[in-house]
């Protein structure tokens, strides 16, 4: 049996359309909400789960950009009372750790030494002169290092009796953790000459390089940690003060910096040291515009790459970087926010959703707030969602729920939360509730509850008459269809197995929490004749499906290698160019809108081929062979 997702656009059966403007019968709108949301980002797979504590419910505070609610900072300060009464000597958390950080910060290092900007130091190898940053080069260089301390300033060039070349291969390692082509004997003449001792290393492994195992050269430092290594002595000189040629002042909080440090650290502060303005200047600066804790978050982002914060300072922390133009650490606040969710954490990020550079964190939280509704119905802050929102979490086909009921619920809940609402809002909520997809016991369970007051009571039997009419029932439809293809069949009598020619599809999920108890199901057209198992399947642009190898039978003779496709358009399967090589039991995956088989076995034999087919056209073309482990 294989299984496919594929892309469908079920038919608009009696879709609610909501009313966008308040206009004494419609419900208020939320601003810019008009277009569908966009589909759940991803999972960041490189970073580790965040478990996170649940926030106490405040409401929202106003302000320029949305802040977080009133008790998410009480919270963090509750928590880290708890923690100092628990674990008094506990040591500060490593927090959360941006891996491209780095690479983006001697990245834009060399791009300044490359335009001349904000060079400090110049040196002359025999004749020829160099600008470099002289936070950079003291980051692998102990003389570099005593020229920092020395004090900050134009100085004039210094001459450096070393070769030209060692002395581009030291340069390249502090730029780019990696040594350029260079005599390795100069190279450690000239990192001894330096105090290089990380130079003097790589210098030394390459030397030894020739006569290592493969095991130990994947033990060596990589470029990548090479540079973390770098950023690592950039930051303890700015712990240490050393060499700081810049203050920021920002809310009575005073920091002192380097210059290039900064703006290879944050494009904030490197638009405004390069601009030409009076900032980029004098050796003090003054921020109004920003606040201290910002200023430090900014600071200590810059030079380390790490945020350390709870889940509501990691919600400042994405406000900040937002604002002030960290791409790094708003993609590290955001991943590790949408893995920290919660019911009161989506309604915290709900005064958020608005905001541009933010859409990737809303629709997460959106995703959360579509498959978790009855658990942010029984949160405190539950009534503060707008009404057009609820209304379109209960509109939406997507919507998991145990039984339709909890969506009645769900508005119920935030009415008698809202006594103020007029009858044709609230008759414009409940509409969005599918009354026809209810059992005659949860019809009960409704009648009971009823209204709250001042609603009319007639106003729910109204409702459920309307959702009787043919036609209006509504099922719960997503966007996706699973489809099941083939697979091993049992005979009526389940006397003995057969191929399969049946092909599924879930057209309606009942009830989409935990493990699915309805699912109904239709057919599409069967597998030609006599069927297939540990075949591979995919689907093509969300519509069309590709069905690829397997086997007709249980003998290793019976592989197959045809090639079956079908879309909406078509009333059968369409046999198209066969693989190469006939497999099973074998992945198959889309990307780039190319089809890539994998391996498999083929006679009893394991595969190590990889072949590719190009839809267009029409043809399998062998890629790759790799080796297999005996």
């Amino acid at each position: 049996m294989s299984v496919s997702a594929s892309e469908r656009r079920p038919a608009d059966r009696g879709r609610v359309s909501l009313p966008l403007r308040k206009d004494g019968r419609g419900l208020p709108s939320p601003g810019r909400r008009n277009p569908p949301w966009p589909q759940t980002p991803d999972d960041d797979p490189r970073l580790p789960p965040f478990p996170l504590e649940e926030p106490g419910p405040r409401p929202v505070a106003p302000g320029d950009l949305p802040s977080p609610t009133l008790s998410l900072e009480e919270e963090e300060e509750e928590e880290e009372e708890e923690e100092e009464d628990d674990e008094e000597d506990a040591a500060e958390p490593e927090g959360l750790r941006s891996e491209e950080h780095p690479g983006q910060f001697f990245a834009e290092a060399r791009r300044l030494r490359e335009q001349r900007q904000l060079l400090d130091e110049e040196v002359s190898v025999e004749g020829r002169v160099y600008g470099v940053h002289r936070v950079i080069l003291a980051a692998v260089s102990s003389l570099f290092r005593g020229r920092l301390r020395d004090g900050v300033g134009p100085r004039p060039p210094f001459s450096l009796d070393v070769a030209p070349k060692a002395w581009e291969a030291v340069l390249s390692f502090a730029y780019e953790g990696v040594l350029s082509p260079a005599p390795r004997a100069q190279v450690l003449v000239a990192a001894k000459a330096l105090g290089a001792p990380r130079v003097e290393a790589a210098a030394r492994r390459q030397l030894q390089k020739a006569g290592s195992s493969r095991d130990e050269e994947k033990q060596l430092p990589s470029p990548a940690e090479e540079l973390r290594e770098s950023l690592r002595s950039i930051e303890l000189l700015y712990r240490e003060g050393v060499g700081c040629d810049l203050e920021l002042e920002a809310g009575g909080c005073r920091l002192r910096v380097h210059r290039a440090a900064l703006a290879c650290g944050s494009e904030f502060f490197g638009a405004m040291l390069l601009s030409g303005m009076r900032e980029s200047q004098g050796s003090q600066v003054s921020l109004r515009t920003i606040s201290a804790q910002d200023l430090r978050l900014l600071v200590s982002f810059a030079y380390s790459g790490v945020v350390r914060a709870r889940w509501p300072g990691l919600l400042r922390a994405a406000q900040a970087a937002l604002q002030y133009q960290s791409s790094s650490c708003l993609a590290l606040c955001e991943a590790a926010l949408a893995r920290g969710l919660s019911p009161a954490r989506c309604l915290a990020l709900f005064s958020m959703a608005e905001v541009p550079g933010l859409e990737r964190l809303w629709s997460k939280a959106r995703s959360y707030l579509l498959t978790h509704l009855p658990a942010v119905t029984l949160c405190p802050t539950f009534p503060s969602l707008p009404a057009a929102c609820l209304a379109q979490l209960l509109e939406n086909d997507e919507l998991h729920l145990q039984e339709e009921f909890e969506a009645f619920a769900a508005a119920r809940c935030w009415l008698a939360a809202h006594p103020e609402t007029q009858e044709p809002e609230a008759r414009a909520l409940l509409r969005c509730v599918r009354f026809g997809r209810m059992s005659t016991k949860e019809l009960r369970r409704a009648r009971a509850a009823g209204l709250p007051p001042p609603l009319p009571p007639d106003l729910l039997l109204q409702l459920i008459v309307e959702s009787e009419v043919p036609g209006r029932e509504r099922w719960r439809e997503p966007d996706q269809a699973l489809v099941v293809i083939g697979g091993d069949g049992l005979r009526s009598d389940m006397a003995i197995k057969e191929p399969s020619r049946g092909v599924w599809w879930a057209r309606a999920f009942r009830c989409g929490m935990g493990l699915v108890r309805n699912v109904e199901w239709g057919r599409l057209p069967a597998l030609p004749a006599p069927g297939r198992f540990r075949h591979a399947a995919v689907s093509l642009a969300g519509s069309e499906i590709y069905v690829c190898g397997g086997q007709d039978y249980y003998s290793h003779a019976n592989t197959l290698a045809s090639t079956l496709r079908w879309d909406p358009s078509q009333e059968d399967w369409k046999e198209m160019a066969p693989l190469c090589q006939a497999r099973s039991f074998f992945p198959l995956v889309v990307l780039d809108g190319l089809l890539y088989a994998l391996g498999g076995r083929a006679n009893g034999v394991v595969l190590n081929s990889v072949e590719t087919y190009d839809p267009e056209l029409n043809v399998w073309s062998c890629l790759i062979m790799y080796s297999v482990l005996p």
